[in-house]
């Protein structure tokens, strides 16, 4: 009879832990998770990783450093890319705190952008001269819309920051990048459906077609168009939105998930959430149905249970969190339950 309470007070302290622990992930998992899924990522490439360590040099510089992967050891790299992002993260807070600190960092970011792109024939894009961990089926040199998009739109925040033409000039010069083919050394994609602008772009035309990068490449020169209305900005953005509307079935994956890319790589938590926005932002300044049927329906799953969508997902790395919470739950009760029967 000892034995069976013992065991019964154990089971009741496992599902206890389990349950305690799946109302915990509900409120901390999604927060949690990005913690998990970089160190995990590093040992087994569960999902797909925002990027590898980001460090920032004395000037507020972002630079990257990618560990080994695919056979790829890029080590550290200024990746023009990060730099857009940090530059356009800089603009908006010194907007909003006007911030001399955050200031000096962004004016630091654009002039390395300026600094670093590759004019050609009257157009600019950024050449990356080092081949990037995550796809190695794409050589070097390689180049992406979604830089010379996210490029675009940095400058466009120097020209409102400070009004300096010399901002809007490569802002133009990139714009012009994007009619220019990928088997020709862009990273366009003219097709029948639209422009698709490929995020990693090579004259193979080995290329993995991704999602969000595409996005990114059009909405940033959206920004250029709604400061200058210039006509080949708008005639980029509309055959991006035409591109993304012929392509966007098939990065649905028909259960509520969504292709990272054209390979069906699943989108984990992070760019799951991230272009179920997009597709809230594009309805909204659309209104075209497309974008809100693709809305609701991605967005679906977010409202589900933190647990039953990692189960779902085969998310590995919510699944070792919810476990290393289980755990840690488990030894607090036991220990709990040992106090008390001292006393008793």
């Amino acid at each position: 009879m000892r034995t069976k309470n013992k065991f019964l007070k154990n089971l009741l302290i496992v599902l206890g832990s389990l349950a305690l622990s799946a109302i915990i992930c509900e409120f901390k998992g999604d927060a949690w998770e990005g913690s998990v899924r970089k160190g995990f990522y590093s040992v087994t490439h569960d999902t797909i990783t925002t990027y590898g360590s980001i460090i920032l040099d004395e000037k507020g510089i972002p630079y990257v450093y990618y560990p080994a992967m695919n056979g790829v050891a890029a080590g550290n790299e200024y990746n023009p890319t990060i730099i857009c992002n940090y530059a356009i993260d800089y603009y908006q807070l010194a907007e909003e705190k006007n911030d001399s600190a955050t200031k000096n960092k962004f004016g630091h970011c654009i002039e390395w952008l300026a600094k670093n792109i590759s004019y050609k024939d009257g157009y600019a894009h950024y050449e990356f001269n080092w081949q990037q961990p995550f796809y190695d089926s794409v050589g070097v040199p390689w180049t992406s819309g979604m830089t010379s998009g996210r490029a675009i739109e940095a400058f466009t925040d120097a020209y409102k920051l400070t009004h300096a033409p010399e901002w809007l000039d490569h802002a133009s010069a990139l714009l012009r990048g994007f009619y220019y083919p990928i088997d020709s050394g862009g990273f366009t994609y003219r097709e029948p459906g639209g422009w698709w602008y490929e995020e990693y772009a090579h004259r193979a035309m080995h290329t993995p077609r991704v999602l969000d990068g595409h996005i990114y490449a059009f909405m940033g020169v959206r920004t250029f168009w709604l400061l200058t209305k210039n006509d080949s900005a708008a005639k980029v953005v509309e055959e991006g939105i035409r591109a993304l509307k012929d392509h966007l079935p098939g990065y649905d994956k028909g259960d509520g998930d969504i292709f990272y890319d054209a390979y069906h790589k699943v989108a984990d938590q992070k760019y799951h959430e991230l272009l179920t926005s997009m597709m809230k932002a594009l309805w909204d300044i659309t209104r075209d149905r497309i974008f809100y049927e693709y809305y609701h329906k991605w967005e679906a799953p977010l409202k589900k249970p933190y647990v039953y969508r990692i189960f779902k997902q085969r998310n590995r790395s919510g699944l070792v969190l919810y476990f290393l919470v289980s755990a840690l739950v488990f030894l607090v009760l036991t220990g709990i339950n040992r106090l008390i029967r001292k006393k008793s």
